[in-house]
């Protein structure tokens, strides 16, 4: 640790106060920064069965959090007053509004959209083709929860409502989700807010991985124990209705629920797929159905769940496990 004095202005007086600098673990050399190989020694410790089982051993919470660090490349910092594991932020990674909703920071890129032909699950939908995002984005690292709906709309129309204020928005429609990010914008005092296109929602599901998961293929495609789909998400397989957002592991840009949960409205309309490459796709110009992606609670099975899985819903249909998270 390191000694640095902190200048706060509280009530326009100047105040002048000591604070402990605290690196995170993996940043050996206590630059602030996490470099390919600090990150790789931490995560390849974490992964030693002999350190795991110590009296000392690394937290995966931990590991997943200098994968997050080392994904932005941007120096950290140590925040005392969030949550365990969440404490180091990257200084342009996550940013928060006025009602507490937290995004993260997608660099452009390039990926594969879809899945290939061989993945437990797929359906024919999902035809693989190149794409190109051209410009960052923010996305939120959870689900739009019911407090944060209500705050904005006055009520909550949620179907699991006792869940309470941290359980995913449900029972909405594709419109309402429309309401919801106008009212949202005003309050904002901004026109930045809106559902992701499908193309969006995907590359920042998948954090660089092109398994069906971010953590690893997908072996159980129905509601049986899948280990990897456990680990990332709420389904068929470990609950029957909606539970409280970022509970389970986050994929390595920090999102929560990408896979299970609640299924998430995304902006396009619902058509297929192009076999050439794109740049920034925005889908069809028009349709009957808009596009759903991420699964559920409630999926036939864990397939849905999958980062390529497809799904479409009319604007006006309601379901209690269908919900939305923005840009």
């Amino acid at each position: 640790m390191k000694t640095l004095s902190i200048l706060i202005t509280l009530l326009t007086i100047p105040v002048i106060i000591s604070a402990q600098e605290i690196f995170h673990p993996a940043d050996t050399n206590q630059d602030n920064k996490l470099s390919k190989q600090e990150f790789d020694t931490y995560n390849q410790a974490w992964q030693n069965k002999q350190t795991w089982n110590n009296s000392n051993k690394i937290k995966m919470d931990d590991v997943t959090r200098a994968g997050y660090l080392f994904s932005f490349g941007e120096d950290y910092y140590f925040d005392g007053n969030e949550i365990e594991n969440l404490q180091w932020k990257s200084k342009r990674g996550i940013i928060t509004n006025s009602i507490g909703m937290n995004f993260v920071y997608i660099f452009p890129g390039t990926f594969i959209m879809g899945s290939p032909s061989d993945e437990p699950g797929r359906d024919s939908d999902e035809t693989q083709h190149e794409v190109t995002l051209t410009k960052g984005y923010f996305i939120q690292t959870t689900e739009v929860t019911q407090g944060q709906w209500k705050t904005i709309m006055g009520n909550n129309p949620s179907h699991f409502s006792a869940c309470g204020d941290n359980c995913p928005v449900e029972n909405i429609t594709w419109n309402d989700a429309q309401n919801f990010i106008e009212k949202l914008n005003q309050k904002e005092k901004t026109d930045k807010y809106r559902l992701p296109t499908e193309a969006e929602w995907e590359y920042a599901a998948r954090a660089g991985s092109t398994a069906a998961l971010p953590n690893g293929q997908m072996i159980e495609t129905g509601c049986g124990y899948d280990e990897n789909m456990d680990e990332m998400g709420w389904y068929c397989g470990n609950t029957d209705n909606t539970q409280p957002v970022a509970q389970k592991r986050p994929n390595d840009r920090w999102i929560f629920d990408m896979h299970g949960n609640v299924w998430e409205f995304c902006q396009d309309w619902f058509g297929e797929y192009p076999v050439d490459s794109v740049v920034d796709p925005v889908g069809p110009g028009s349709g009957q159905y808009r596009v759903l992606r991420g699964g559920s609670w409630r999926s036939p099975g864990a397939n849905s769940s999958r980062s390529a899985s497809r799904h479409s819903i009319s604007s006006k249909s309601v379901y209690d496990n269908v919900g939305l998270r923005l840009v």
